[in-house]
């Protein structure tokens, strides 16, 4: 009988290994992020995973990465390390799509992924040229002094409730008046300009439902002015431009102030109760309006209303001209659990929503239904491996989960971003080292959304600023809010706002975020 069984096996082989896609490009580039100067990251570990099989190359002096992966795969896992001892963050992306990183022609497309690290110091350009703007504020023709006279270490500091005799240029800059009720903005660039332009805002920040600021639950101008466009000529000299305030009043000035009622629903967040009468109150809100008016200046906060225990409140707004849309206002919404720890005031875990509303949809109330907040499935102080696996529970409605590392001094160690529940730190923690952690996520952001953004730009908008807000004061901070506080500075002194979270369908939509509580744990 003849023996056919080798040809049969080599047949066989031949047909697998016909079968078996040849092995897939994955190619990228590592820099720094954004705000740290987005310079190319040499010598950074690439480690991609499919499956249990791991491949990993380092970034060339340019920053460029590449690698192989197995040719059947439909998602991978990428994590970046950067060098030791840079101050940079390490990152993870779990279950990416390949497909999005695939031309019709077989080509890998690049992935630019941003590490985040301390911010960059500004470079100088030219020489800085400075003119001023300047003027006297009126009431009912009588000046405008300050009793709340700022100094010019505060020209970047934003109004704040309970302030008077204010004037904003650009939205960025800040002055009191003296007690003639005259002002004096400086206005500098180092961009080789010869003039700059701006809105200009003025007026009293000293509204409140109460009369009293150390009781009010409602903040808001009582008194302003809006210039929408004035230049200041960068040669030294002083431009001219004489205020005089109106009430910001809708019943008193209705041409200029309208309303908006805006409604908070706190159903959806579990472990929130919001009755300040029950034994077990723990939550309240905050609703903020801004006014933005013009690309060439930032936006003007309008007022703060805290939810205690109420599930509405009227805020009052600069009236827009029906059917515009060139100019919005802006409600930022936080609902925030807390503990008194020493008769102070700790945050335990926070949902906001940011909604926009213009001339075409001004009139129409607002409810905001915040997103729930991950809950952490380890307790707080537990002792984990060097490289634990974090857990939490999942959040109806979310995407993608951002769960984040920090040390003891509340620098960004690490940021995995998953559309799972848990995810492991990939890399060995310091042995008897102390951490903390949290998971922040959001109902707009996929996970190819988060490739390329600057992670440090989540960071800066989750700081809470408990010397703005000024029901906040007692706030105790913790290092994580401090870091965060610094990145938000950076951002502001950089680029003049933080970077909001989505950019799709605002004005229809808007869009929710959280972050769980902050945790920590010590490596064992």
């Amino acid at each position: 009988m003849k023996k056919t069984w080798p040809i049969a096996i080599g047949t066989a082989l031949l047909s697998l290994w016909a079968c078996t896609p040849p092995p897939q490009g994955l190619q990228g580039n590592v820099f720094t992020s954004p705000s740290a100067g987005g310079q190319p990251v040499h010598g950074a570990r690439v480690i991609a995973q499919v499956g249990t099989q791991k491949v990993e190359t380092t970034t060339s002096l340019d920053g460029h990465f590449s690698l192989q992966i197995p040719g059947n795969a439909q998602t991978f896992s990428l994590t970046v390390i950067p060098p030791a001892d840079q101050g940079m963050a390490a990152l993870t992306f779990a279950e990416v799509p390949l497909n999005a990183y695939r031309s019709p022609y077989g080509a890998a497309s690049e992935m630019n992924i941003y590490l985040p690290a301390p911010p960059s110091r500004i470079l100088p350009g030219y020489p800085a040229r400075t003119g001023y703007l300047t003027g006297t504020v009126t009431l009912g023709g009588q000046p405008v002094a300050s009793s709340t006279p700022r100094s010019l270490t505060q020209l970047f500091n934003p109004p704040k409730p309970c302030e008077d005799g204010l004037v904003v240029f650009g939205g960025f800059r800040t002055v009191t008046t003296n007690g003639l009720g005259q002002y004096l903005i400086p206005v500098s660039s180092t961009n080789n300009l010869y003039a700059a332009s701006g809105s200009v805002w003025a007026g009293n920040y000293t509204g409140t439902d109460t009369g009293d600021c150390n009781t009010a639950t409602e903040y808001y101008w009582s008194h302003f002015q809006y210039v929408p466009d004035a230049w200041v000529y960068l040669n030294s000299s002083f431009t001219q431009q004489d205020l005089v305030l109106e009430a910001f009043d809708p019943q008193a000035n209705p041409s200029r102030v309208t309303t908006l009622q805006v409604t908070h629903d706190l159903s959806g967040l579990s472990e929130y109760n919001p009755d300040p009468n029950s034994p077990g109150w723990n939550a309240f809100s905050v609703s903020i309006p801004t006014f933005n008016h013009a690309i060439h200046s930032g936006e003007v906060e309008l007022g703060q209303y805290y939810y205690f225990g109420q599930a509405s409140k009227t805020l009052r707004v600069y009236k827009l001209p029906p059917g515009a849309s060139a100019q919005q206002i802006a409600v930022t919404s936080i609902a925030i659990r807390f503990r008194i720890v020493d008769n102070t005031l700790e945050v335990l875990d926070l949902s906001q929503a940011q909604n926009w509303r213009d001339g075409t949809n001004l009139a129409n109330p607002l409810t905001v239904q915040f997103l729930d907040t991950p809950k952490l499935g380890i307790e707080d102080g537990a002792t984990l491996g060097a490289t634990p696996t974090l857990t939490w529970n999942p959040v109806a409605g979310a995407k993608v989960y951002v769960v984040s590392v920090y040390d003891e001094g509340g620098n960004l160690v690490w940021a995995g971003f998953t559309p799972n529940t848990s995810l492991v730190v990939p890399f060995p923690l310091a042995t008897g080292a102390s951490y903390f952690w949290d998971v922040y996520t959001d109902d707009q952001t996929e996970m190819l959304d988060y490739i390329g953004m600057d992670p440090a730009a989540l960071q800066a908008r989750l700081y809470l600023d408990g010397e703005h807000l000024v029901r906040l004061k007692p706030l105790r901070t913790s290092p994580v809010n401090r870091q965060r506080g610094e990145l938000a500075k950076a951002f502001l002194n950089n680029l003049g706002y933080i970077p909001q979270g989505a950019y799709q369908k605002l004005l229809q939509n808007g869009y929710r975020e959280s972050v769980s509580e902050t945790r920590a744990f010590t490596v064992q």
